[in-house]
């Protein structure tokens, strides 16, 4: 693991249009990733910006999961040592939520920061969960939780909303607690975590048995393979039903944009062939493209403008930006950013084929794929 104390641990391992971005907030800064591309997560570092929390003066404040891969995205069965303790977890179908403080009270962030799903969550916290947040926030460690209920379906369906401990980690080192430690807070507190499944053995044979196995069970989203240094990957099940309907969707370009816009293109990609995978990837690296030339377009013109007056400037908006990226303009000059507003554009054209060519000479995505015609 990678010590990390301050913001400025980390901004020197970031690279431009990467994908990472440092989004400032009134009271906290964050560190995550809005996209990625194949130079996204290059070095310990950049696998850390998952959701970093800083306070105002740049000291870390919250450190939950840091990037973890689907097995077979970055490594086989074969690439993995089998023979070193590793746990398996169910993988809840959920939002990844955990603890901060600010102005002395314990709050709840997802990723990104405080959201409407870790505002939920907080409501349907018990004071059990509270108390080891309190508890865990003061020995300098992250909980991590996921929060799952009726209100907060992802894919699957829970019957009633329920928080459930995932990890912990120390702030600054990142070392995570082991399962013992895990289950000996939960027991402590008097809170849920996650269940632990019975390891398949201490080989790959044994683990490719597992593996297979689980392809076609239902009604879970898979599990995570948590090994005693931190490495983690995780696993889907019902493979054939998820790259039957991942093959089927590729038929349809507002699909894969929409794919695109949510950032779950890292799932879909294990469930394709090479070809096809190759396919999405061009696909995503033309719409990642476009949106940072765009970007890079808007923050230009502001950057150009911006000691004009509200007035001049609305003026000069109208005369040179394109109507259909004017109000990101105006983001720029209120001191919001301008990402949030172009993906908000690309969420509306990923709802039609027309929408998408109304926007396809700005941004400039090139679709071109065969789908089988039992598929499409």
């Amino acid at each position: 693991m990678i010590e990390i104390k301050t913001i400025e641990d980390v901004l020197p391992h970031i690279e431009p249009e990467t994908g990472i971005f440092v989004s400032e907030r009134d009271k906290y800064t964050v560190i995550d990733y809005a996209y990625v591309t194949e130079n996204t997560f290059t070095n310990p570092i950049t696998l850390e910006c998952r959701g970093l929390k800083f306070d105002k003066d740049g000291a870390l404040i919250a450190r939950p999961l840091h990037k973890f891969f689907n097995l077979f995205e970055r490594q086989s069965i074969d690439d993995i040592d089998w023979a070193q303790p590793y746990t398996v977890f169910d993988k809840l179908d959920g939002s990844m939520v955990h603890p901060c403080v600010l102005d002395n009270q314990i709050v709840f962030m997802t990723r990104g920061g405080i959201s409407p799903q870790a505002k939920e969550a907080l409501q349907h916290a018990s004071q059990a969960v509270l108390d080891l947040c309190e508890d865990m926030i003061k020995r300098q460690l992250t909980p991590v939780f996921e929060y799952t209920g009726p209100q907060n379906r992802i894919v699957l369906a829970y019957d009633q909303p329920e928080i459930t401990l995932l990890a912990a980690r120390h702030l600054h080192s990142g070392q995570y607690l082991n399962v013992s430690e895990i289950r000996n807070e939960a027991n402590r507190f008097g809170v849920a975590s996650v269940a632990e499944i019975s390891p398949p053995g201490n080989s790959k044979d044994s683990f490719d048995d597992f593996y297979k196995a689980s392809l076609s069970q239902e009604g879970i989203e898979g599990y995570v393979i948590c090994f005693e240094d931190g490495h983690r990957v995780k696993l889907k099940t019902s493979a054939y039903a998820l790259r039957h309907k991942a093959l089927s969707s590729l038929g349809n370009e507002k699909n894969v944009l929409k794919w695109i816009v949510e950032d779950i293109t890292d799932d879909i990609h294990p469930l394709l062939s090479e070809e096809k995978s190759k396919s999405l990837k061009a696909y995503e690296n033309s719409v990642r493209s476009g949106i940072m030339d765009k970007l890079s377009e808007l923050e230009s013109f502001y950057e150009e403008n911006k000691h004009l007056e509200r007035r001049d400037y609305a003026m000069t908006v109208k005369e040179k930006v394109d109507r259909r990226f004017q109000q990101m303009a105006f983001a720029l000059m209120d001191g919001k950013e301008g990402l949030p507003g172009i993906m908000k554009i690309l969420t509306w054209a990923s709802h039609s084929a027309e929408r998408i060519d109304s926007l396809r000479d700005v941004i400039g995505m090139t679709w071109e794929i065969d789908v089988p015609a039992d598929l499409e």
